[in-house]
């Protein structure tokens, strides 16, 4: 009798050892499935609106299409904000570092027209601001509303990317999983996991 009750004894310190341990593993495996589906949403998002974007003429733009283009999409990103813009790094296609572009707070919506170039890489143009809802660039957090430049809209001769951004923060309190989020975007919050969608077309004849 002696010898059960010890071997239940020794059970159940042994079960109470290994269940935090298997409780991070299942916790772990949702976050993870969790926070590609959120990166899979915010690409098929970015395709979404660019697909919308490159059939927009200057004269009858419509970034509201653009938004409910991607909005329609970005369904797991847990309530992307659709009124702040993302920063593009650099002023070429070719960015200056990866991801090509950063943002602050939760999410954001990116559109950049790019001009191709004989020699070189494609220099940006202009960038439509969602926050702001204006054609215009940014000089580091500072906005300025501008007319965009003869040729930003030229079909076949001009770039349009799409980005999307969003901050997916894990359910699981582990540091290795939160560590992650050291490496977010500009105003990124600990703990959060960044995704990221970039699509690049061709402006279109309309």
């Amino acid at each position: 009798m002696r010898r059960r009750r010890r071997a239940g004894g020794q059970t159940l310190v042994e079960f109470s050892l290994v269940l935090p341990i298997f409780m991070v593993v299942i916790f772990a495996t949702i976050d993870f499935g969790g926070y590609f589906g959120a990166r899979l949403s915010v690409e098929n998002a970015a395709r979404a609106g660019d697909r919308v974007a490159v059939v927009e003429t200057q004269a009858g733009f419509s970034g509201a299409s653009i938004v409910n283009a991607i909005s329609a999409e970005a369904q797991d990103n847990g309530g992307l904000p659709m009124n702040a813009d993302c920063f593009w790094n650099g002023t070429t296609l070719t960015p200056t570092t990866y991801p090509p572009f950063t943002f602050s707070g939760k999410g954001c919506i990116g559109v950049w027209y790019f001009q191709l170039e004989q020699v070189g890489s494609p220099q940006l143009c202009t960038q439509w601001s969602v926050a702001n809802s204006a054609f215009g660039s940014y000089s580091g957090s500072t906005w300025t509303a501008s007319t965009p430049a003869a040729g930003c809209f030229d079909a076949g001769g001009t770039v349009v990317v799409v980005g999307v951004g969003y901050q997916y923060a894990p359910l699981t309190p582990v540091p290795f999983i939160g560590a992650l989020g050291t490496n977010c975007p500009s105003g990124g919050n600990n703990g959060a996991l960044c995704t990221y969608g970039e699509t690049q077309l061709l402006e279109e004849e309309q």
